[in-house]
């Protein structure tokens, strides 16, 4: 009667066990309730066919007959899982792996306690138990990772499967196979828990480093945005955005600097102060867009007509300003200069229209002018303004 009663518990044991560690592993769609129903079910059918056994039938034929059932039960149970037939295949053959290094586990642990018959059906419960909690709380991710990646592991799930299977179900006698082979089942079962061990681990650690390489790129790509919006900025910052040219502020800078320059190496530079002469009346006349392409117009004519160690900018409005570098030779100052004015006079043709205007340009020289940044741009200004003031249109030169 007692073993009766322990081969029904084990047997029960492993048969609702294996069922929860199944829908543990593959995503499963139906609810608690329903898993704990089907959990019921199998272990009505397992008394049932415990009792048979036991009186008809062995142990080994019992052990057979619950891997059936469990297929049987698999089978049944697919269509509510989550999984392709492929993934839920390698989930039920890890099931069965993990359910014979169970029974392997179980058997000969319980025998190192007083009552072995039911040792081995309460260490049996226990494994399952914590194998159920490790995957819930630790491995589930890892593991449905391996199991979308079925055919990488497939071929070590299925070794494992034929090793642990030959000595427990290829056999007549499970128990005389137990306790015949005892090492060669308990190495199997050391290599098994390594190999999926190493597994995991490995997943885990792939998983690392695809999070930290996903964390670079999120990490790169918003560096380069930032880099991005600080070039931005610093355009809005130093350059006009009609023109692209230099705004008001880049050219005092270089202006600056350019003075720092020349008073270092005792050169000579030249400021070339711009105005439009008739600009005011395209504007009124034909509107800010047409005002617009005529600044921009005028602005690239100024920048292709200077050498490309010369600087311009657009202060503002219809004022520009050039800075000739290197000018010990005053006569490429007036020929820069002239060329400017002649290209500014050149007519700008949009569609049917045709705008014309024209330049006053004022002159000073660094340092027979003035040493002093804001000093020279005035005196470019008066230049300029002297110019406008005797019927505008022209080049003069600050003295």
């Amino acid at each position: 009667m007692n073993d009766l009663i322990s081969n029904i518990l084990r047997s029960s044991v492993s048969s609702v066990m294996n069922v929860i560690l199944l829908f543990t592993l593959t995503k499963s769609k139906i609810g608690r309730k329903t898993t704990i129903a089907v959990a019921i079910f199998v272990f009505v059918i397992n008394i049932a066919s415990t009792l048979w056994f036991y009186r008809y039938g062995t142990l080994t034929g019992l052990s057979r007959f619950n891997l059936v059932l469990f297929v049987v039960v698999g089978l049944a149970l697919k269509p509510l899982t989550k999984l392709n037939i492929m993934q839920w295949s390698f989930s039920f053959l890890t099931t069965v792996n993990i359910a014979m290094a169970t029974i392997v586990l179980s058997f000969h642990l319980g025998r190192l306690f007083p009552y072995p018959i039911y040792a081995h059906t309460m260490i049996r419960l226990g494994l399952y138990i914590i194998v159920i909690l490790v995957f819930q709380r630790y491995l589930i991710s890892l593991y449905q990772s391996m199991a979308n990646n079925w055919p990488i592991f497939s071929f070590l799930i299925l070794c494992i499967f034929l090793n642990l299977a030959y000595f427990l179900f290829v056999t007549d006698d499970i128990l005389n196979s137990l306790t015949t082979y005892k090492w060669p089942l308990l190495l199997l079962v050391t290599l098994t828990l390594s190999a999926y061990g190493t597994v995991f681990y490995s997943l885990k650690k792939f998983s690392e480093m695809h999070a930290l390489e996903n964390e670079n790129l999120k990490i790169q790509k918003e560096t380069g945005r930032l880099h991005e919006a600080a070039v931005q900025l610093e355009r809005y910052a130093n350059y006009d955005m009609l023109t692209g040219l230099p705004n008001r502020r880049f050219f005092f800078e270089n202006l600056e600097r350019f003075v720092t320059e020349s008073e270092r190496d005792s050169s000579k530079f030249i400021l070339l102060y711009i105005d439009l002469d008739g600009f005011k009346f395209i504007n009124d006349t034909y509107g800010h867009e047409v005002g617009d392409r005529v600044l921009i117009t005028v602005g690239n004519r100024i920048l292709k007509t200077l050498r490309k160690n010369d600087f311009v900018a657009r202060l503002g409005g219809d004022e520009f300003a050039a800075i000739i570098h290197d000018a010990d030779d005053m006569t490429v100052a007036i020929h820069l200069a002239n060329k400017i004015h002649e290209k500014a006079q050149e007519a700008i043709h949009m569609g049917a229209l045709e705008c014309r205007v024209n330049a006053s340009i004022g002159i000073a020289i660094y340092p027979d002018s003035s040493k002093d940044s804001e000093t020279l741009i005035r005196n470019a200004d008066s230049a300029m303004y002297e110019i406008k003031r005797n019927g505008k249109g022209g080049i003069g030169i600050f003295k």
